[in-house]
């Protein structure tokens, strides 16, 4: 299981993985999957759990706010996150 934070092309995902990784926790950019219903290329980036308040935090800090936040489970089905993202 893994958080993936969405953000909508290639460059600012790895924008979001550099600064992540530059605050000590480890960002994996992937393609979106189909499941998640994007339209066009969407990118994300995959934090592990323990990770996603402080990932979305350096993020939302550094000007990269996600546009969605999903839980990937082990099957690999998505749970959009419906908190409150500011």
């Amino acid at each position: 299981m893994r958080y993936l934070f969405m953000f909508r092309s290639l460059t600012y995902a790895q924008r979001a993985s550099r600064l992540l990784e530059r605050s000590g926790i480890t960002g994996t950019v992937t393609r979106m999957p189909r499941s998640a219903g994007t339209k066009g290329c969407a990118y994300g980036v995959l934090v592990s759990p323990g990770n996603r308040d402080r990932a979305r935090s350096v993020l939302t800090g550094g000007g990269l706010s996600p546009e969605r936040i999903y839980l990937r489970r082990q099957d690999g089905s998505l749970k959009e996150e419906r908190d409150d993202m500011a």
